[in-house]
């Protein structure tokens, strides 16, 4: 009893404080956090006033965005995420645009360190490890400064693991819920999640996941009942119109074939459901999870390269064998100089301006590096 009094203590002390510091007054630190923000904000905005929020009335976003954000370019932003983003930014739509941006990088900062600390659950030191790692990581600080929710994937991913191995099996599935506001970010996760929880018959897991994703629909039916319809236009307008992506159909596309890259994901979902079936009885799901985000940012049809940010999972995984000694000295000193390397030169990259194909290396370098790490661990930690 004392000891949950204690963290019911903490975790309020944690709000407030969180709520606090949101709340001080910050200058602007030019556009810091209102890029990719400000189409997100338009959308929910519009969603709270039963208005239609992707693509289909582009005047819609366009009016919100010029006369309640001080947008002044020529084009209009759109929203690229789900409507389940809608909702978890809903809130930020009852404050004007420039203190939602301010309230949304707070969240951020806060919702990015707290999933990095919840990473390293069970690694009781050095907690400066995985803090320090996320916020030096490229795709971390990109993120921040667009504004970006992919950050929401990120916690929805580490509130998941952490529910799971505490025992809170419902709390994990509905975790799960925030992945689906990116889903082209778990590909390949989240229905292997999902497989893999009707295999260990972990109807919890399942039922949380089911109980928020009805919910979630349910509130956007009562805010807007065409929502459906609206978001297979955004995907659909997504999946015709290619780009340049970190991805292989990225890179693709930059040769000129924007066809045949973007069905690749289906290849890769029907190769991971084979190699699952296959180790199902002995796989560790904590892998699992690792390597089809790794593989999963490889083989999406859409993506940024911010959308990276999510490789921190699978690296906070490597650095917490190198801490716990699973690894070599030599072998673990020569892993976390390549990773430092590597985040060397995203941030030399950014410098360059150029293309997001161009940073397709990162996962497939990231999935190398862990691949070698759990093939030279001592199974202390797998």
């Amino acid at each position: 009893m004392a000891s949950g009094i204690r963290k019911a203590a903490a975790i309020a002390a944690l709000i407030i404080f969180m709520a606090g510091t949101a709340m001080i007054p910050v200058p602007a630190l030019a556009g810091m956090g209102v890029i990719d923000f400000r189409p997100y904000w338009s959308s929910s905005y519009l969603l709270r006033q039963g208005q239609d929020f992707p693509l289909s009335d582009s005047s819609n976003m366009d009016r919100i965005e010029r006369t309640l954000t001080g947008w002044r370019e020529t084009y209009t932003m759109h929203a690229w995420f789900s409507p389940t983003g809608n909702l978890a930014l809903l809130p930020y739509t009852y404050f004007p645009f420039e203190r939602a941006a301010h309230f949304w990088l707070v969240t951020n900062i806060y919702v990015i360190l707290i999933s990095a600390a919840l990473l390293w659950f069970k690694t009781k030191k050095q907690i400066w490890v995985p803090i320090f790692a996320v916020l030096i990581f490229s795709p971390t600080l990109l993120s921040i400064k667009y504004g970006q929710v992919n950050t929401l994937v990120l916690a929805g991913l580490a509130l998941f693991i952490y529910f799971d191995k505490t025992g809170g099996n419902f709390l994990a599935g509905a975790s799960l819920i925030l992945t689906t506001i990116k889903p082209h970010l778990v590909i390949l996760t989240l229905p292997l999640l999902i497989l893999n929880g009707i295999h260990r018959r972990n109807w919890r897991m399942l039922a949380g996941f089911t109980t928020a994703l009805i919910s979630c629909a349910a509130i956007l039916f009562l805010l807007y009942p065409s929502w459906l319809v609206s978001f297979w236009n955004l995907v659909f307008s997504g999946m015709s119109n290619f780009r340049e992506t970190p991805t292989f159909a990225g890179i693709f596309a930059a040769s000129g074939d924007r066809q045949f890259g973007k069905w690749i994901w289906v290849a890769g979902l029907m190769a991971a459901s084979i190699a699952w079936w296959m180790q199902k009885n002995r796989l560790d799901q904590q892998t699992m999870i690792d390597i089809s985000l790794m593989a999963g940012l490889l083989l999406s049809p859409i993506g940024w390269s911010y959308d990276q940010i999510i490789l921190i999972i699978p690296i906070i995984r490597i650095l917490k064998w190198v801490v716990r000694g699973s690894l070599n000295k030599k072998t673990a000193a020569m892993l976390v100089m390549v990773l430092a390397a590597a985040n060397g030169v995203l941030f030399y990259e950014r410098t360059l301006l150029l293309s997001d194909a161009w940073f397709a290396w990162t996962p497939a370098l990231t999935l190398a590096i862990y691949l070698t790490a759990l093939g030279k661990s001592d199974g202390s930690f797998v």
